[in-house]
């Protein structure tokens, strides 16, 4: 629907949003004044990761390229998004993962633009400020070049550092990077070689075992820290990149001997753990055997057993703390599992596996809240510790106060979500949950999975939706100054009434702005949300009047900006999905059938009200069966003329104000896989803008003749991004700043 805030339009052109694609960065760099957060403030991007440089000099990065900066210890920022241009040419915002605030001026941030590394359009990011965070440029390195994925930095000083993440060459082998100039020029330290480890078949004297060397194959580094110039430790483990687990043979059941295929065992699959000191790599990575465990969890190994993996040593360790320079704690991204790893040089473990062979490193597993197997039974043990064990979730983090305490940053639960932090006060061995973030706020229960300690003892805390909290030593209770409207918003559709009144809805959430967009004020309904209804489509025709499509079979309107919602018309049998209106009398909504109906009676529905929504009427001509087609789009310009959309590659279109409808002709007949529509948008009776999707393809059709014909103007849309989906189309009048949704 058009929102004419200045004059008639007259010209505009299309900007098409696809998922995941980040096409509002509009140049390379850093970029602070464009765009700003008016709900949460005073930034919205979620912070992973947090660094003081002193007392007062702080950074925060985090999700959508953003990076924070405060000079007052964190009680106000600044913040912008940085952009940056892959190798393939197509600008991305990074998800920022680490930062490193090596001096006041100087700090280093890294990331990846997705979460599957080597992807033509993901990849490794690092940017550098040398200002205290004021302007941010790219810096260039191997990983970035290949399009892999930059999880962790650290530096010495100014000039020398370390980045870590994906494996970057053919061998599939992570490396350690690290500059001498700041980012100039890089060189690389080979992964170590580590223990031996037992895998392959446990009991066949046809196929022996295999005896293998612990490496970093298919491996990611996420976490690099250095106690002293001189000692640092760098973590990881198996989460992304393919199966690349030795090949076993496979053996015939009954006569034990080989057969001719094969396939791959991860009993010798270990945690990544590397020790750094005076430039020489260490390899203390967590073997089962390490562990104690010999991987035959069975009282009568058959020949077709092969050594078993488990739990506590095939995690990834992001979170990690350096007690001293030969003790080293590690607690697991998932499994709530903690290891104290000593590694001195007189620290060394008997390999269980391979008698007289003794292994770098002593390991205390502190944390385990599953049960675990015992060697040569089928019987498991107790958690540890045996009652209570800590229940993390995806730790990335542990900070140590002046005092020894330690603190661990976790996320909240999706699912009753609630907001505290891990602290422990004997080293690891015992963990008690506190919280990071006032009670009685809209964000009380957010996570807060990044935090960081000043040298004065202030201690922050930030996380979830730009959440920022904070707490001096000896204080009674944490602060903060942020502020959200209707936290956890997954909004889908947002409309003006006029340049003022605007309302953001989706799921369950409703979110209205009297001001323009300074300000928002939040309506949600906490009953769609306990029913898991959600608000499929709305208009906002007038300040007195808005319609709203539910999933529940209900179309509500309100006359006071969604305060309250009425029911105005009910059809159980649908899903109601989109509604559009002219004027406040007006309306329509289209929906796709109920799963409570049989699939052979299941159709489509279009529904009608010239009264405001008093008195409705279905057209119900439409085909019924399970090939019925699924309306998920409905745009009306003018009164009496309408178009509906959704699966099956079909458009409709009414004449007269909708008593009938007639299908439009195909805009592109007899290609498959059918499209579904994902947006719509009229400009006028005869010009219609739709987008749509069908893996793998994604279009953008054009008709200036009423659906007559149809033009593809999906141009370079799909090599922006081929990976995503489009889903929405919004029209910018040139001149008047006028805009189009």
């Amino acid at each position: 629907m058009k929102k004419n805030c200045l004059e008639k339009w007259h010209y505009g052109f299309a900007i098409i949003f696809i998922f995941l694609a980040s096409i509002s960065a509009q140049a390379q760099g850093y970029n602070s004044t464009t765009w700003k957060f008016s709900n949460a403030t005073q930034f919205g991007f979620t912070v992973t990761d947090i660094d003081f440089a002193d007392n007062n000099n702080v950074i925060a990065v985090g999700s959508d390229g953003g990076i924070a900066k405060s000079t007052d210890g964190g009680a106000t920022w600044t913040y912008g998004a940085f952009s940056y241009t892959m190798p393939t040419g197509y600008l991305s915002k990074a998800t920022f993962v680490d930062v490193h605030y090596v001096t006041p001026d100087v700090a280093y941030a890294v990331g990846t633009t997705t979460v599957s590394s080597g992807s033509a359009f993901g990849g490794g990011v690092m940017a550098k400020t040398t200002d205290g965070g004021t302007t941010w440029t790219m810096v260039s390195n191997p990983l970035y070049l290949n399009r892999r994925n930059i999880n962790t930095c650290w530096f010495l000083n100014r000039d020398t550092g370390y980045i870590a993440g994906s494996w970057n060459t053919l061998d599939s082998i992570p490396k350690l990077y690290y500059t001498r100039n700041g980012g100039a020029t890089w060189d690389s330290m080979a992964a170590p070689i580590g223990g031996k480890t037992k895998a392959g078949y446990a009991n066949n004297p046809n196929v022996p075992a295999l005896d293998l060397d612990i490496t970093a194959k298919a491996k990611e580094i996420y976490r690099i820290e250095f106690l002293n110039s001189s000692t640092g430790y760098i973590t990881g483990g198996t989460q992304s990149g393919g199966n690349y687990f030795q090949p076993v043979i496979n053996v015939n059941a009954a006569t034990c001997l080989a057969m001719t295929t094969y396939t791959v065992t991860s009993g010798g699959d270990a945690s990544l753990v590397w020790k750094i000191s005076n430039g020489t790599l260490t390899d203390y990575s967590v073997s089962k055997e390490r562990l104690g465990l010999n991987g035959i969890y069975n009282t009568a190994p058959n020949c077709t057993y092969r050594y078993a993996q488990n739990g506590l040593h095939t995690n990834v360790f992001r979170a990690l703390n350096i007690i001293n320079d030969s003790t080293l704690l590690v607690i697991s991204l998932n499994n709530n599992i903690v290891i104290k790893i000593n590694t001195g040089k007189n620290d060394s473990t008997a390999n269980i596996n391979f008698p007289g062979v003794y292994e770098k490193g002593r390991y205390e597993v502190l944390n385990v809240t599953n049960p675990t197997p015992i060697n040569n039974t089928n019987a498991t043990g107790p958690s540890i510790p045996a009652s209570n064990p800590a229940l993390f979730q995806q730790p990335t983090q542990i900070r140590r106060a002046a005092n020894g305490k330690l603190y661990a940053g976790i996320n909240s639960p999706v699912i009753s979500p609630v907001n505290k932090i891990m602290t422990s006060v004997d080293t690891g061995r015992t963990w008690v949950a506190e919280r990071t973030l006032p009670l009685g706020r809209p964000y009380s229960n957010f996570g807060t999975i990044a935090i960081d300690i000043a040298p004065n003892g202030k201690f922050i805390a930030a996380g979830q939706g730009g959440v920022v909290s904070d707490s001096m030593p000896g204080s009674a209770a944490w602060q903060s100054t942020y502020n959200v409207v209707a936290p956890g918003g997954s909004y889908t559709q947002i409309e003006f009434a006029d340049c003022g009144n605007g309302m953001a809805v989706g799921g369950s959430f409703i979110t209205v702005t009297t001001d323009g967009g300074k300000t928002w004020i939040d309506k949600n309904r906490p009953d769609f949300a306990a029913s898991f209804y959600n608000i499929g489509g709305f208009a906002y025709p007038s300040l007195s009047k808005a319609y709203f499509a539910v999933s529940s079979g209900i179309v509500y309107s309100s006359i006071d900006q969604a305060t309250t919602l009425d029911p105005a018309y009910s059809n159980f049998n649908y899903q109601m999905r989109d509604v559009a209106a002219v004027g406040t009398d007006s309306v329509w909504a289209v929906g796709s059938a109920s799963s409570s109906v049989p699939s052979t009676l299941r159709k489509p529905g279009i529904f009608r009200s010239f009264d405001g929504g008093l008195t409705w009427t279905e057209y119900s001509n439409f085909t019924a069966g399970t090939l019925a087609q699924q309306f998920t789009e409905v745009e009306f310009p003018s009164k009496n003329v309408g178009y509906a959309a959704g699966s099956r590659d079909t458009i409709w279109k009414t004449t007269d104000a909708g008593v009938t409808w007639f299908k439009l002709p195909l805009p592109t007949p007899g290609v498959t896989p059918q499209i579904t529509y994902s947006d719509m948008v009229a400009t006028d009776d005869n010009t219609v803008i739709i987008t749509g999707n069908g893996f793998p393809r994604m279009v953008v059709f054009k008709t200036t003749d009423g659906g007559n014909t149809w033009t593809d103007i999906t141009s370079n849309a799909t090599t922006l991004r081929p990976e995503s989906n489009i889903f929405g189309v919004m029209l910018r009048h040139l001149k008047d700043h006028e805009w189009w949704n």
